[in-house]
């Protein structure tokens, strides 16, 4: 039902725009035209607000499923449109001599492409400069965390095309990419600074800042970690995909009933950061079951939450009942629950 009604709303919004253009066409258009056939402009059908645009504004740049306006003369008889040289469907009954509204085939390509828009009639062919853009990237993490200036990290995520990438303000050198995959190197002044990636569509950032792990693959500093279970191997680490938020391997904690995962002597924790960070999620859901223990200290005790996909949680020192950061830190998750659960913990340090 839901499904069915935005339908409608956008067949709604559609007609709303067809009928204003529609309405600015010459008087004199016939069924059948001779007017030459060619291309003026391209424009979205709606605003980002989902409103009718007018008046139409020209773009050479577009989304696959979305809609846009074709303007120019000559396109009775359309019989193809394509985008990428990949054919979408068009409706005849949005279509005049003057005017067309077509949605953009969602597998339309938008790499190793054509650039180019081509309406086929019965009478000839009419290409225009267009160009497919990706949808916007998306950033799942980098390696690693603790890189030095001037050394290489690696990107990964999705629909790197034709990407740049900066580390805070400044910009870091790619030395390769693919559409999955970039591997960069750090500018000078990248400590403490996120990383960023931006392409025709958009930028992502990710939530860690270079500089500020305690496990990323590894653990940082001189650092063991023991249960509360008596049990050193409910803690393993999984290199399942499935499992990982970023790098190559989480922390999979098989926790037993009101049993603990705690990290014991972490690195020095600078005096500007502002709190804890981490990614988190667990087999089964876990409400308000996670308390976090700073240093042993039971006197402020932020209790969290975890879920069947991963979270990131940012606790700030405020929350322990801290005025800054501690000396040293030991950090302790408790799973107050009497039931087992298998958690997974990724990406664990500090933040500015």
């Amino acid at each position: 039902m839901k499904t069915a009604i935005l339908n409608l709303i956008k067949t709604v919004l559609l007609l709303a725009v067809f009928n204003t253009v529609y309405s600015c066409r010459d008087n004199e258009e016939t069924a059948s035209s001779s007017k030459t056939l060619k291309i003026d402009m391209v424009s979205a059908s709606v605003d980002e607000n989902g409103q009718p645009l007018n008046p139409l504004v020209n773009t050479n740049i577009g989304y696959a499923n979305n809609t846009y306006v074709i303007r120019g003369s000559g396109f009775t008889g359309l019989q193809h449109i394509y985008f990428n040289d990949y054919e979408s469907y068009f409706n005849p009954n949005f279509v005049t001599d003057n005017t067309i509204f077509v949605t953009i085939n969602e597998n339309t390509p938008y790499v190793n492409g054509s650039n180019k828009l081509k309406l086929v009639t019965a009478t000839g062919t009419a290409e225009y400069d267009f160009i497919i853009a990706p949808p916007a990237p998306v950033v799942t993490g980098f390696q690693s965390v603790n890189a030095a200036d001037g050394s290489n990290i690696t990107i990964k995520g999705n629909y790197f095309v034709n990407p740049t990438v900066k580390v805070g303000d400044a910009n870091a050198t790619i030395v390769s990419h693919t559409l999955t995959q970039i591997i960069a190197t750090l500018p000078n002044g990248s400590q403490g600074k996120k990383v960023s990636v931006t392409t025709l569509s958009g930028t992502s950032a990710y939530t860690s800042q270079v500089g500020t792990s305690i496990y990323d693959d590894m653990f940082y500093g001189s650092i063991s970690n023991s249960t509360w279970a008596g049990d050193t191997y409910n803690i393993a680490y999984s290199d399942n995909p499935a499992n990982i938020k970023q790098g190559e391997k989480a922390i999979q904690w098989n926790a037993k009933a009101w049993s603990a995962f705690q990290i014991d002597n972490s690195p020095n924790i600078p005096s500007a950061s502002k709190g804890i960070r981490f990614y988190i999620k667990s087999a089964a859901p876990i409400s308000n079951g996670i308390k976090l223990i700073l240093n042993y200290s039971w006197a402020a005790t932020p209790t969290i939450s975890s879920e069947t996909e991963y979270k990131y949680i940012e606790i700030p020192w405020s929350e322990f009942g801290l005025a800054s950061a501690p000396a040293t830190m030991n950090l302790t998750f408790n799973h107050a629950q009497g039931e087992p659960n298998d958690i997974y913990l990724d990406d664990i340090g500090y933040y500015y």
